[in-house]
C-alpha cells in the first residue's frame, strides 16, 4: 500500500469514526422517543458513550506558523493530514509529525504544535475538557535550540 494510500485510509477512519459518534447522539435522541435506533443494527451489549463535550478542529498552519503554549486538562489527538508537522511538550524535545502519524498530548503538560519549516501542514485535532493558552514560542523553541 503506498503511503498515500495509507494516509487517505487513516484520516477516513478517524472521520468515520467522528462521524460515527454524531450517529449515536443521534441515535440516543431516537431511542429515547421510542423510535427504531440504530443500535437495533448491533449484536451484543454495547453503549452510547456521551461525547458532547468532544471539539475538533482542522487547521491550515502555513511554513513555520504554530500555536502558543498552551495545555489541556483531557488528552488531545493531533494528526497530520497534509504536510510535515512540528510539537513540542514541555521540557521534551521537538517531535516532528509526519501525515497519518497521530500523536496524543498528554493531559495538563504545557505543548505547542504547528507546520514545519518546510512548508505547510493541515492538522486535525480532537480534544475536550478546557483549554488555557500560555505564551508564544519563541523561534529558539521551535527550532529545538532553547
Amino acid at each position: 500500500m503506498s503511503r498515500i494510500t495509507a494516509l487517505k485510509l487513516a484520516v477516513s477512519s478517524l472521520l468515520a469514526a467522528i462521524s460515527l459518534l454524531f450517529v449515536f447522539a443521534i441515535a440516543s435522541a431516537q431511542q429515547q422517543g421510542g423510535q427504531n435506533s440504530f443500535l437495533d443494527n448491533f449484536t451484543g451489549t454495547i453503549s452510547i458513550v456521551d461525547s458532547s463535550e468532544m471539539r475538533s478542529s482542522r487547521i491550515r498552519f502555513e511554513t513555520s506558523a504554530r500555536t502558543n503554549w498552551h495545555q489541556h486538562s483531557e488528552r488531545q489527538l493531533i494528526l497530520i493530514e497534509e504536510g510535515v508537522g512540528r510539537l513540542q511538550e514541555m521540557g521534551g524535545p521537538v517531535i516532528v509529525l509526519r501525515a497519518g502519524e497521530p500523536f496524543y498530548t498528554q493531559a495538563g503538560v504545557p505543548h505547542w504544535h504547528g507546520a514545519g519549516p518546510e512548508g505547510p501542514a493541515v492538522q486535525f485535532s480532537v480534544y475536550s475538557g478546557t483549554l488555557e493558552w500560555q505564551l508564544a514560542v519563541t523561534d529558539q523553541e521551535y527550532r529545538g535550540t532553547e
